[in-house]
């Protein structure tokens, strides 16, 4: 049924914004997370909106395209909240995973702290910023923020976790990864941007004040390294429990890649109803409408503006690289541990950078 019907008719009414009501914490730990996990400079928004169109289309929800005039789901279902997807870092589907809870960010592979003693120089390396590692940063994990829940928050035992990924086959992980060049320019502009030290300062410098050269090698890549060779490890030490995905992959085919990964989360491969309907609603065009008719960026505190690891006109520095970057970065990669086969693609992909710095 067409959206101008419903509208017609009165049969549908868009979900006001409500005020956000006391929390509510849930009553038992989470102890099994599976984890999408993502390097800071790489988006993971459209994982957050996708798999959340996807469960509540699920459930027999629906939501309103607002660009196409058309309703996805049931034209009885309950309209989508934006209200309460707030970016987590959990995600709540119960109807596609088993463990409920859905962890989407920025995170060291659970487990790996268990053999990371292992690895000479990985404990030694610092982030470069803040956000790299969210179960490992100190924060108040008895209280983890959950969107699409009944709760609005669940408190999460990181030993636990980390305890769960060597012995619970349902703790799944997936990483995708982005291109090095690319990730490290996007984060160096985010963090020159940013108004806190701890984001714009490093070694005493204002981020402004470094080369992208320097930032590179001295910042970026070891950070880049760290998480990378966690996921790369765990994919070996627990043979099933991780997939390692190419950021191109999702970009060229995404239907295909987000049923992939989901299938690997949940431990078996299976088909996903209207997962094509899900990703087509978190395109970026559908996104920026819904933002101008709510008012407000989705996220709190995304600006419409391109993706940030995607070519911005007149903002593209290729012609002023050293044509060896790329080598040399992948070497550097490769002495920190990371296997180069990863960045292999096939034959006819596109994987050259595609870097901003501005």
């Amino acid at each position: 049924m067409a959206l101008s019907d419903l509208l017609k008719g009165g049969r549908l009414r868009l979900m006001p914004r409500s005020r956000r009501a006391a929390p509510r914490q849930a009553r038992q730990a989470a102890r099994v997370v599976p984890v999408i996990g993502c390097i800071p400079g790489s988006e993971v928004w459209f994982f957050r909106f996708a798999i959340a169109f996807l469960a509540h289309l699920g459930q027999g929800g629906q939501i309103a395209d607002r660009l196409r005039g058309r309703i996805v789901g049931s034209a009885d279902g309950r309209p989508f909240n934006f209200n309460h997807l707030t970016g987590g870092p959990l995600l709540w589907a119960p109807n596609l995973i088993a463990p409920d809870h859905l962890f989407i960010g920025h995170a060291v592979c659970p487990g790996f702290s268990k053999i990371a003693a292992g690895f000479p120089g990985w404990q030694d390396t610092r982030f470069c910023a803040p956000g790299f590692d969210y179960f490992h940063e100190g924060l108040d994990y008895t209280q983890v923020p959950v969107d699409m829940a009944p709760h609005t928050t669940v408190p999460v035992s990181v030993k636990g976790l980390d305890a769960a990924a060597w012995s619970e086959p349902s703790q799944r992980a997936v990483l995708v990864y982005p291109d090095p060049l690319d990730q490290a320019a996007s984060h160096f502009n985010f963090c020159r941007r940013h108004l806190a030290p701890a984001f714009n300062t490093l070694d005493g410098r204002r981020l402004a004040d470094w080369t992208f050269r320097d930032y590179l090698f001295h910042q970026a890549l070891p950070s880049y390294a760290k998480v990378f060779l966690s996921y790369q490890v765990m994919s070996t030490q627990v043979p099933g429990s991780v997939s390692i995905v190419p950021y191109w992959r999702l970009l060229e085919r995404p239907v295909e890649t987000l049923a992939s990964m989901l299938s690997h989360l949940a431990g078996t491969p299976r088909d996903w109803p209207m997962i094509e309907d899900a990703v087509d609603l978190a395109r970026r065009e559908h996104l920026t409408a819904v933002e101008l008719e709510l008012g407000r960026p989705l996220d709190g505190t995304r600006r419409r503006r391109a993706s940030r690891n995607r070519d911005v006109r007149e903002e593209v520095f290729r012609e002023e690289l050293d044509p060896d970057l790329r080598r040399d970065a992948l070497e550097l990669l490769e002495s920190l541990g990371v296997d180069l086969r990863y960045f292999a693609a096939p034959s006819g992909t596109a994987t050259g950078s595609r870097m901003i710095v501005a």
